[in-house]
């Protein structure tokens, strides 16, 4: 094959031989899952798509900013110079520092990018600023993904950023900053309204959880703000297969342990909040649930099989020249509705009947006739429904034991 650099194509020599090898290199797919984290990092100074062409390249310099820009800046939190342009394209050097993407949102000044490993973090948010920590700590655990995702955002723009970003490649969002503030109240409005994303909050007050009780798509941790629980919690759970762990009993790499009396355990339980502490020797979340008490496998099933769902059947209508609009198309629909939930069930998100020893899940496609003139006017076909058990998962346990004296008391 031709490659081309530049205005120049070069094609390959011929070879005088009658067999012809052609090699093709297959390299991992990106991690394109539900256990990606986002780093949400407020900053000072919107982000500005740069003129000059080609595309910046990347910094090397320590400023934290990415392209020719000489700009020195104030870097406490991490990107936050008086001037900010970048490019969306990315240049070799770009791609070689391990920054995988970059995307400038002209309206809102939000900048995002992902970056495949801590050295490429670094290259636009050194070494000790508030998002190197937070990365430091994900990338760490056993667990975490092939890239995590930084958002910098400017102050009021916090809405309209996630909502521009809301559809990229993560799933789990944290803040630079642990305080608690109407940005974060906002964003957990956001992401309860959405339910589609966890939230992930970390403070050391307990009091401070409290407003969020009832919201099932925020996680409150608490612990010292000194370490980075929230992004180690997720760096080690998240992007295991959905349905095949609970978030109770993990370790998380970097963290020190509480000591907590058992008022101090029963008081963050009872908030639904998740501390981390040594239990039987070893260190370990204290439990699995969001800040409803609803517990996170079970809500991240449900944003599995959604997103599958969802994913599975845009593939259906895709890959077929036509779906018929007839009882054949309506049993493809159903098919394929099915397919998922056979999946979602072998992954433990989906509860098994102790009796048939299958999932305990139903789909319901009603047939041609029962659809409304006007659906089949429009092409609209809604008559497929599907209901399922979730599966549980065992976090306490109570054993009785009988002992067998041969002491006679009086």
């Amino acid at each position: 094959m031709a490659e081309k650099i530049g205005s120049n194509v070069v094609a390959p020599f011929e070879r005088p031989t009658d067999v012809n090898i052609i090699m093709t290199v297959v390299h991992p797919q990106p991690l394109v899952g539900l256990g990606n984290l986002l780093i949400l990092n407020k900053v000072t100074q919107p982000a500005t798509l740069a003129k000059s062409t080609p595309a910046p390249q990347a910094d090397t310099s320590g400023t934290g900013v990415s392209g020719a820009q000489d700009n020195k800046q104030n870097n406490d939190q991490g990107s936050t110079s008086t001037s900010r342009a970048f490019s969306n394209e990315l240049s070799n050097d770009d791609r070689m520092a391990g920054i995988l993407m970059r995307k400038v949102d002209a309206a809102t000044g939000a900048l995002y990018r992902e970056y495949k490993n801590l050295d490429a973090v670094a290259v636009d948010y050194p070494e000790g600023t508030a998002v190197w920590k937070k990365a430091n700590s994900y990338f760490a655990q056993a667990n975490h993904s092939d890239r995590v995702a930084i958002l910098d955002y400017v102050e009021g723009k916090l809405l309209d950023s996630l909502k521009d970003f809301w559809f990229n490649n993560w799933t789990f969002a944290i803040f630079t900053d642990n305080t608690i503030n109407d940005d974060v109240v906002l964003a957990s409005n956001i992401f309860e309204s959405n339910q589609d994303h966890f939230l992930v909050l970390q403070n050391d007050d307990l009091s401070e959880f409290t407003q969020f009780y009832g919201q099932n798509y925020t996680i409150g941790l608490k612990h010292t703000t000194d370490e980075a629980m929230d992004a180690a919690f997720i760096g080690a759970i998240a992007t295991k297969q959905v349905g095949s762990t609970t978030w109770k009993f993990k370790e998380l790499k970097g963290i020190t342990p509480d000591v907590m009396t058992t008022q101090e355990r029963a008081g963050i339980e009872n908030s639904h909040v998740i501390g981390y502490l040594t239990v039987g020797g070893r260190p370990e979340t204290s439990e699995g649930f969001s800040l409803s008490g609803e517990y996170i496998d079970l809500l991240h099933g449900e944003i599995w099989v959604k997103t599958n769902m969802a994913n599975e059947l845009q593939r259906v209508l895709q890959e077929n020249d036509k779906i018929p609009y007839d009882n054949r198309g309506i049993s493809i629909i159903n098919a394929k509705a099915n397919y998922v939930l056979d999946i979602a069930w072998r992954q433990d998100i989906i509860a098994t009947d102790d009796t048939t020893g299958k999932g305990i899940y139903e789909v319901v496609s009603t047939p041609y006739s029962q659809q409304s003139r006007e659906d089949k006017s429009k092409r609209h076909y809604g008559g497929t429904s599907f209901t399922y058990k979730a599966s549980n998962a065992i976090h306490t346990l109570t054993v009785k034991g009988t002992v067998d004296s041969d002491t006679i008391l009086s």
